[in-house]
């Protein structure tokens, strides 16, 4: 009984006074995320990772979800083709890569150098990112539709691109050019005004072109920024699947060409109701990627120069 009461004073004076009140305000603060961490991060991978080796339906551990996988690359169903899926996920995330994170470099550079209208143009640009997905895409959708300019001009020959699966994909690729690089010219106009004028100024005295100031200063300094978003990308590259229930649908994807790795696994889990299948697409591309994430931030840690300012 002493014992106990002994615990009991000291967790008291841990809790009192002016210290204790600071220990109970972090620890407040601190339980929410910790649970949310624990519940929506921990337990529901784990429960994930179980799922791909068993089947519900037998009550049994089995490889059955692995091997249904595999023969859907070999023999690709008619509504589930996962090669269709790989390579529109794969174009997506190197359109990302390739064309959309140079020119938000770019524009960021110059917007960074004030030049007239600027400020218009950021906004602009900016708007796709914080206005509805679902408002967005009934937009672009209607600019290509029956009643946008484009069947106006070439009336009866226009022929709807979203769901011709000839032009479906450069819809697609068009549309995340349009909404897909608004953020990312934030982010990397804050990095360019972080670095000291000093630098441009003794730059300028020495005669140096804007290309070379974009090339030589402003890329080594906004490096870590720039290879922390190239790594969130390269961390999610199949998940790189873009609007495309809200452009064709639950089912019409096969047909439209532009069935991703997502909408596979969408379809196999929302419509279907075959979850062990969907954890087994999750864990299977999870153990391709993994090993990219690694590669690539050992690769970029290699590119990265020290630069202190």
């Amino acid at each position: 009984m002493e014992g106990l009461k002994k615990k009991k004073s000291k967790i008291v004076a841990f809790f009192s006074g002016r210290k204790g009140k600071q220990r109970i305000f972090i620890s407040g603060m601190l339980a929410w995320p910790i649970i949310h961490f624990l519940v929506f991060w921990l337990y529901v991978n784990i429960d994930a990772i179980f799922l791909a080796f068993r089947n519900e339906a037998r009550g049994e551990w089995t490889l059955s979800n692995f091997k249904w996988l595999i023969k859907m690359f070999v023999e690709p169903a008619v509504i589930l083709d996962m090669n269709m899926a790989v390579r529109n996920t794969l174009i997506l995330f190197f359109w990302n890569m390739v064309v959309e994170l140079p020119i938000a470099v770019v524009l960021a550079y110059v917007f960074f150098k004030k030049l007239p209208g600027n400020k218009f143009f950021t906004i602009c640009l900016y708007l796709p990112s914080i206005i509805s997905t679902a408002v967005m895409v009934a937009v672009y959708k209607s600019f290509l539709g029956s009643e946008g300019p484009f069947a106006q001009i070439f009336g009866q020959s226009w022929v709807y691109p979203i769901t011709n699966p000839e032009t479906s994909m450069l819809s697609m690729l068009a549309y995340n050019l349009w909404t897909g690089y608004g953020l990312n010219i934030i982010l990397f106009r804050s990095a360019m005004g972080r670095i000291p004028p000093e630098i441009f100024e003794s730059a300028a005295i020495d005669g140096i072109t804007m290309f070379e100031e974009l090339t030589k200063i402003i890329l080594p300094l906004i490096w870590p920024t720039l290879s922390t978003m190239m790594l969130i990308s390269i961390s999610g590259v199949f998940g790189a699947s873009g609007p495309v229930l809200l452009f064709v649908g639950e089912w019409d994807a096969h047909d439209a060409g532009l069935m991703t790795v997502g909408h596979a696994m969408f379809l196999q889990y929302k419509v279907s109701g075959m979850v062990e299948r969907a954890a087994a697409m999750g864990l299977f591309f999870t153990a391709i990627s993994m090993p990219l994430v690694f590669l690539s931030r050992w690769l970029l840690t290699k590119v990265e120069g020290e630069y202190e300012y």
